[in-house]
């Protein structure tokens, strides 16, 4: 399916939480000297003007990224991705952050996954991105193609990321969070992530899916506890019990492989926090639990 487009959703209260996770993860990535590689199967258009028409025709935002900034004591862990965000500014960056002359943009903007992990990015670390939308892929080329860093392929994420294992790199992060348009994706997402894990056992792996009352996501957990890596499966869910429209998220989560040491509690209490800071249809709630234990 290719009828998505993030810039409906971007910076809602779902990419908050996913995007405040790999940033931990990239933070610690970083602690090494030894390079990186970073790879986002379904990367998007790049990053996101949220004055535009596509943010304004849901406002989804003012509930996300807009209601985080306007909360009080966030956790320590949180405050670079915020710093990252608070301080993203394409149009400084001009034609390096795919900015043409005679665009009309207004603000405030928000980084996609590919940007939050480029400006992270060390000269010796890589970026892997695939696209098959064929706007989002221009809009992303034009975005990267100068940076010698990142290698871009307008390939289906799902086979890409399984043909391109294991990297040259051998330490880094994959970030799948396809769509979901049909319900087929949650059984492709995961037999992708389980054969690209198992080319790349020591690789961190993170999927996002939402929470919606069909209960999709139930199937994928349970898939998940079949992959018994030795850093363990996490998943980490902020959600509501109410809402529930058909279609609508009720909730986000993320299933993380190899996660870093000490990642489950750091996070926790991001989550616990962002559950009075982000808005869902009812009250929110945060729960992370190994679903397959680190050994």
């Amino acid at each position: 399916m290719l009828s998505y487009l993030h810039g409906f959703h971007a910076g809602n209260f779902a990419d908050v939480h996913k995007h405040a996770a790999m940033r931990i993860i990239l933070d610690y990535l970083c602690t090494k000297e030894k390079p990186f590689c970073v790879i986002d199967t379904h990367a998007g258009s790049g990053w996101y003007d949220l004055g535009s028409k596509q943010s304004a025709k849901t406002g989804e935002w003012k509930n996300g990224i807009a209601a985080v900034q306007q909360k009080a004591n966030p956790p320590k862990q949180m405050q670079p991705f915020l710093d990252q965000i608070a301080a993203f500014d394409p149009i400084a960056k001009g034609r390096d952050y795919g900015v043409f002359e005679d665009d009309n943009l207004t603000g405030p903007f928000y980084p996609g996954s590919p940007f939050i992990m480029r400006e992270v990015l060390r000269d010796h670390d890589e970026m892997i991105l695939m696209e098959l939308h064929p706007r989002e892929y221009d809009l992303l080329e034009y975005s990267v193609e100068r940076d010698p860093r990142i290698h871009l392929h307008k390939r289906d994420g799902y086979e890409g990321l399984v043909g391109m294992m294991p990297p040259a790199i051998r330490r880094g992060l994959v970030l799948m969070d396809p769509s979901y348009d049909v319900k087929q994706d949650y059984q492709k997402a995961a037999s992708s992530i389980k054969r690209a894990w198992e080319r790349w056992e020591n690789g961190m792996f993170m999927l996002w899916y939402p929470i919606l009352e069909a209960g999709f996501d139930a199937e994928l957990r349970e898939n998940f506890t079949q992959i018994k890596a030795k850093g363990g499966v996490l998943c980490a869910e902020l959600s509501t019990n109410q809402g529930g429209a058909k279609g609508r998220m009720r909730g986000t989560g993320l299933l993380i492989i190899n996660p870093p040491y000490g990642f489950d509690q750091q996070f926790d209490e991001i989550g616990q926090w962002l559950c009075d800071a982000v808005k869902l249809p009812g009250p929110a709630t945060h729960r992370t639990q190994w679903l397959v234990p680190s050994q």
